[in-house]
């Protein structure tokens, strides 16, 4: 067998015995081959010049990342190879060879190759398996309708974990460590994100080497709800985060209310010694339909209006107006007879706007808290009629109105706030009035 042939045979053995679509290194194949390194390096670029063999040099080059590089590019560095020094160290009876380089190299079959030469029957319908063992690059992104979240967050045996672009899902387990699933669904999806599609709507975005990681039943879920078009995008923040490791300097109007919210129980406790809601939120854990991973059917977006009413309206402390307001009011019922009414929590918070801030426009504090009365208005739609659930996208742009209209108006109250003497000495997020807030 020729040189040519066994370095093409190691490549694709390698690659094909490994169980995470992993690439040889570089030098491995003169020293497994027994031939000079720079010889080997060679025959490998011929390999490379007949599209039999790619290469990935980076600081991880054991997967094939975000593409597969030009072959002029590939050529470049397999030259440069050649002057790459090797350093031995040793520890104890151990020896370990490192080169004296930041980007090493792997080896891989290109796609074209692993397609007429691999066998994929094993991977039967696991959609994406099949892809990676042919050699598609693990790093890049697949795109699917937000309604495969469905399948997981109204199952209660599966975790969802959130956050502002991006998060996670798991199998639950029992007190004793024991899945409470069937073996199939027992997964792990590492990581998904925000994406947009070419007319702006939201989708889901997964990396192909997490979706890889589903078993075959999951796998040809996914698949079912991918959009084929390419034009999709990955939200940039979620994109440089994972791919890139930069910081997220962004949020999302959700966790930006929720800060609002807790700086207004913090400010308020520490000038009145009694806050104003009952008790602060919980900004890492939230549920599905407080993010951006909304399907828009009817029954998410009642819950999503039902929660944020839970967050504002029900979470007001009437104790913090004792003593300052009337937390009742007479209601005439006839024959000289009235009725003590209980006023709603909101009245309550206008009230004490009112009389608590100066204002150029008196009816200020009623524009600023009509966001928060209207999700009280729209909470109550449900409890009086029957609403089938439906899927319009319309329900995308009312929870985008209604979430960003109830920020400014906490963000209002909390700026007020801040302008009591009082305030000065609590210590709030110094950048509250300066972050990046996104909405999508």
């Amino acid at each position: 067998m020729s040189e040519l042939k066994n370095i093409e045979k190691l490549v694709f053995s390698f690659f094909c015995d490994s169980s995470d679509y992993n690439g040889i290194p570089l030098r491995q194949v003169s020293k497994d081959l027994n031939l000079d390194y720079e010889k080997s390096i060679d025959l490998i670029k011929e390999l490379v010049k007949s599209k039999i063999i790619s290469i990935q040099s980076s600081t991880n080059p054991h997967i094939i990342g975000l593409k597969h590089h030009p072959v002029k590019s590939q050529l470049d560095i397999l030259e440069h190879a050649k002057s790459i020094k090797v350093e031995k160290q040793s520890f104890g009876n151990f020896e370990l060879t490192i080169e004296q380089t930041e980007y090493p190299i792997c080896l891989y079959p290109t796609p074209e190759y692993a397609k007429k030469n691999r066998d994929i029957n094993k991977y039967g319908y696991a959609k994406y398996s099949v892809e990676l063992a042919l050699s598609e690059p693990q790093m890049t992104f697949r795109f699917f309708e937000t309604e495969i979240l469905e399948r997981y967050s109204n199952e209660p045996r599966f975790d969802f974990e959130f956050n502002d672009f991006s998060r996670q899902i798991s199998c639950i387990y029992d007190d004793q460590g024991n899945p409470i699933l069937r073996e199939e669904d027992q997964i792990f999806l590492k990581s998904f994100g925000l994406g947009f599609d070419s007319s702006g709507a939201r989708v889901v975005a997964v990396m192909l080497r997490d979706l890889g990681r589903l078993s075959s039943e999951h796998q040809v879920t996914w698949s079912a709800k991918e959009i084929k078009c390419t034009e999709c995008k990955v939200l940039e923040d979620y994109f440089n985060n994972l791919i890139l490791g930069h910081w997220i300097t962004s949020k999302s109007v959700f966790t930006a209310l929720i800060d609002e919210i807790n700086a207004i129980y913090k400010l308020t406790e520490s000038i009145f010694g009694v806050p104003l809601f009952r008790k602060e939120l919980d900004g890492k854990y939230r549920p599905k339909n407080f993010t951006f991973f909304f399907s828009p059917t009817s029954k998410n977006y009642y819950d999503f209006i039902n929660l944020l009413d839970k967050y504002l309206s029900e979470n007001i402390n009437k104790s913090f107006f004792e003593g300052t307001l009337e937390l009742e009011e007479l209601k005439p019922i006839g024959n000289n007879i009235v009725e003590r009414i209980p006023k709603g929590t909101l009245r309550l918070l206008e009230e004490w706007v009112a009389r608590s801030f100066r204002f150029p426009d008196e009816s200020f504090p009623k524009k600023m808290l009509k966001p928060l009365k209207d999700v009280r208005s729209e909470r109550q739609k449900p409890a009086h009629t029957v609403i089938e659930n439906k899927y319009d996208s319309k329900f995308i742009d009312k929870q985008k109105e209604i979430i960003e209209a109830c920020y400014i108006s906490v963000a209002s109250l909390r700026r007020n706030l801040q302008t009591h003497p009082k305030a000065k000495s609590v210590e709030l997020n110094a950048h509250l009035d300066f972050e990046i807030v996104k909405y999508f």
